[in-house]
């Protein structure tokens, strides 16, 4: 009789440690996809800021015509363009900004004046689909072409992608 409670102790014993590494190994599997889903967010995030960028700096909205290889801003098509155009090209959950960061001409007092149809020309910040809210923000160099004067400017733009 005691041989064979010996043996079933064995087996209890067995059965509880194979139970165990099949417990700590679906932990571990767990664990490691959960870090892979924030990685692939992390992913999808940075893919929809550089969708957003190459949209931008190639759209002809809002390039200089006769400039090819895009990142040439004009400021009238900058003031020219609604967010609610931009959406229906780009879709929500996004916001962008123009701004000059070395105007040309003596447009240097105006860097700061938001641009409408109302300011332009005397103005150096273009603002769309901005609202209150946590957004991931990412910056590009670009050139500005002054349509009134035919010079150019260094500027910066900012998209930032709101988190849901």
């Amino acid at each position: 009789m005691m041989k064979g409670q010996a043996h079933l102790m064995e087996y209890v014993l067995l059965s509880f440690f194979v139970l165990l590494v099949i417990v700590m190994f679906t932990f571990l599997l767990t664990g490691w996809q959960m870090s892979t889903i924030g990685s692939e967010k992390e992913k999808v995030k940075y893919s929809k800021a550089e969708f957003l960028f190459r949209a931008f700096t190639n759209s002809p909205y809002i390039n200089k015509n006769t400039y090819k290889e895009g990142s040439m801003f004009e400021d009238s098509k900058l003031t020219a363009i609604t967010c609610d155009e931009l959406q229906q090209l780009y879709g929500t959950g996004w916001y962008a900004e123009v701004e000059w960061i070395e105007p040309v001409d003596t447009y240097l007092e105006f860097k700061d004046v938001t641009c409408t149809l109302d300011t332009y020309p005397e103005c150096g910040k273009w603002s769309y689909c901005k609202t209150e809210g946590n957004a991931m923000i990412y910056e590009l160099p670009i050139n500005i072409h002054k349509k009134t004067t035919g010079k150019i400017g260094m500027g910066m733009l900012r998209v930032g992608l709101y988190e849901s």
